[in-house]
């Protein structure tokens, strides 16, 4: 059944990962006061001075085919509530996306910054150039999502534990 707790935890998370699609997932302050702004689909506002090179480079396609993925993933997984084996198993692979979607969201920005400052001749060493990186508030939705997708998978679980108890009975 749809009405279950388990699909508001999943449809909570999907919806989580769909913003990560339009939201502003960190900022690069440069050290001449400019800011350049990533998302999702790549760089925007303020990055005209920036190398080429490294903007154009810049597009983060894995980021964008990892978050398609999730999404339809989480999708796939609301809509299988009739097959409860079926739900966890794919909660169980939305898990381990989600966790290696959060290692790319969070190590991208990072080594971008460095490239960053080697390209653009600022001197900086790792450390200096990665304080230019400032995460915004929506990096952190795969964390949320990953929560709410355990606490899915332990109510599906029950779910299947409280059938099978049922059944037993008959």
């Amino acid at each position: 059944m749809i009405q279950r707790v388990q699909s508001v935890f999943l449809a909570s998370a999907m919806l989580l990962i769909s913003m990560l699609f339009s939201f502003v997932l960190c900022d690069f302050h440069l050290p001449d006061g400019n800011i350049a702004v990533m998302k999702m689909s790549g760089f925007v506002g303020a990055y005209q001075h920036l190398n080429n090179q490294v903007v154009s480079s810049s597009r983060f396609p894995l980021l964008l085919l990892m978050t398609s993925a999730l999404f339809i993933l989480l999708a796939v997984t609301l809509f299988s509530y009739k097959n409860r084996q079926r739900q966890i198993k794919l909660c169980t692979v939305t898990f381990f996306i989600n966790i290696i979607l959060l290692g790319f969201l969070f190590l991208t920005p990072d080594m971008l910054s460095t490239k960053l400052s080697a390209s653009l001749d600022l001197g900086l060493d790792k450390p200096a150039a990665r304080k230019m990186v400032h995460y915004q508030w929506a990096s952190f939705f795969p964390f949320v999502s990953l929560i709410l997708v355990n606490m899915a998978s332990r109510f599906i679980k029950k779910d299947e534990a409280m059938v099978r108890s049922a059944e037993r009975l008959r």
